[in-house]
């Protein structure tokens, strides 16, 4: 069985909206991985040096309100949430005028 994969058009718009898009995501998910790959190494090098002292929380919340932020603007306020408020906005002018 062979599967035909249609050949795109680079100048498609929906092609270059949805390579955009993978482009956000895969960018989040590098910015994941080199989150907790150095969050694991610095957990390490606190229980390793200052077992007592729990000194890595600032480095977790210091670099996971960066990566928050751009999780929600990669995966909740993206394009389609833009172009809701948008037409909500539009819509609400709309009945203002009326």
């Amino acid at each position: 069985m062979e599967i035909v994969v249609e050949n795109k058009d680079k100048n498609d718009d929906r092609y270059l909206k949805a390579k955009k898009r993978f482009e956000k995501v895969k960018a989040f998910y590098v910015h994941l991985l080199i989150y907790f790959s150095i969050i694991l190494t610095i957990v390490f090098i606190n229980f390793k040096l200052t077992p007592e002292d729990h000194w890595f929380w600032y480095s977790v919340i210091g670099a996971g309100i960066p990566l928050l932020i751009h999780g929600l603007k990669v995966f909740l306020f993206n394009a389609k949430w833009e172009e809701r408020k948008t037409k909500d906005i539009l819509e609400k002018e709309d009945d203002k005028q009326k």
